[in-house]
């Protein structure tokens, strides 16, 4: 039996659970309904017994006083023709009938009395006899009419719940098949689709889509990293032209350049592409978020390299783009972040193969706290990419420190 269920289609469970709920909910409030109205009917028809009852003793007291029981018996006739009374009867205060009229008929009776006075003395009492059948009838109707309307309610909700669990059984099904790598459907017993859908997760290789990785990878391989993509643009035109000796002294420089930019600001630096370098910045650092980090490393490069220009006879043209990912670069023993983070360096490579004239930044990087707060930035039509167009006091002034400290260690004979 509880196989049975298991294998039963969820939309049929669902139906099936959400019609027995509003059933039960249903009958609930029809039992309350009928408790309720039943009680209500018992008191309104006390009320109306008894009041009939009072009526009889008031018109009977007067021919009863005068001793006329023909009038009594007339009067007690009459009434059981124009009320609904079965019988009316009256007795002597020892219990002697003195008249009756009527036979009642019907399964419930119900009694009621009432004392017949003479002035301010019983002299006996009514008794009128009422059948509750009819009322009980219309109660009975008006459970049934509450009953039928709970069955077509319940039915309501089974047919709608049944609808909406066959859409989501549908789409259950279809990520089971895409799962299995099933173009359609293979034509199988009809089964639970969440067991399905378990069944084929079940199935999938886990262990060859886990990372590989060691037990306890590195914990700046899985934190947030900006990434400082520089292309050096003037190198491209130099391979060409160049002697190797004087080729070499150029990268050099440039190497020199872009290292003590990123020492300032715990970048990592890497070779990632033939004339592209990317710094990393990762981690907390007192100098900012690794996304300012990053943006002020790339003004400190530029900035020297426009300095250095002025200096000697070759271009140090670098166009230079940063964005964030969420992995790091990862290294020999965890692979996984790496090659999650070439999509971004893919990115960055195109967008400074536009050479921009200055430092851009994507809209990962400029929803950065620090980087919204300190920098100044202009829109570009670059895939949504911000321009860098300066800092904000404080920093600026640091940069202008830190550019100082760069231009002073390059010029020194020995670094050369």
């Amino acid at each position: 039996m509880n196989s049975r269920i298991e294998n039963t289609g969820i939309s049929q469970q669902l139906a099936l659970i959400t019609a027995g709920f509003c059933l039960l909910v249903s009958f609930a409030l029809v039992t309350l309904g009928a408790i309720s109205s039943r009680h209500m009917q018992q008191q309104q028809q006390e009320e109306y017994g008894t009041a009939l009852a009072h009526q009889v003793a008031r018109r009977i007291s007067t021919s009863l006083e005068s001793g006329d029981l023909l009038g009594v018996s007339a009067a007690l006739q009459r009434f059981v023709e124009t009320s609904s009374a079965e019988q009316v009867a009256i007795f002597d205060v020892e219990g002697k009938a003195l008249g009756q009229a009527g036979h009642p008929l019907g399964n419930a009776l119900n009694q009621y009395t009432a004392p017949v006075r003479i002035q301010s003395d019983v002299a006996g009492r009514v008794v009128i006899t009422i059948s509750s059948d009819n009322v009980r009838a219309a109660h009975l109707r008006f459970i049934l009419s509450l009953l039928g309307l709970a069955v077509l309610l319940s039915l309501a909700v089974y047919g709608a719940s049944r609808h909406l669990g066959q859409r989501l059984a549908s789409r259950l099904t279809s990520l089971a098949r895409i799962i299995a790598l099933e173009d359609e459907d293979s034509g199988q017993q009809p089964v639970n689709e969440v067991n399905l859908l378990a069944r084929r997760i079940d199935a999938l290789p886990m262990d060859l889509l886990r990372t590989r990785s060691d037990a306890n990878p590195q914990d700046e391989n899985y934190r947030t990293t900006a990434t400082l993509y520089l292309h050096l643009t003037s190198l491209v035109d130099y391979v060409g032209t160049l002697d190797e000796r004087s080729l070499h002294r150029y990268t050099d420089r440039l190497h020199q350049v872009i290292y003590a930019a990123a020492g300032f600001y715990g970048g990592e630096l890497q070779v990632c592409r033939q004339f592209g370098l990317a710094i990393y910045f990762n981690g907390p650092n007192n100098a900012g978020s690794a996304a300012f980090r990053a943006a002020s490393c790339a003004w400190l490069v530029r900035s020297v390299a426009q300095e250095l220009e002025q200096k000697m006879s070759l271009s140090m043209t670098i166009a230079m783009a940063l964005s964030q990912s969420e992995l790091g670069i990862g290294d020999g023993s965890d692979i996984y972040p790496g090659l999650y983070m070439q999509h971004t360096l893919d990115e960055l490579q195109e967008i400074c193969a536009s050479k921009p004239p200055k430092v851009l930044l994507s809209p990962l990087a400029c929803e950065d706290i620090d980087v919204a707060g300190r920098l100044q930035t202009l829109p570009t039509e670059v895939r949504d990419y911000a321009m860098l167009e300066a800092f904000a006091g404080p920093y600026q002034d640091l940069l202008e420190r830190q550019l100082r400290l760069i231009l002073k260690r390059l010029s020194d004979p020995t670094n050369r």
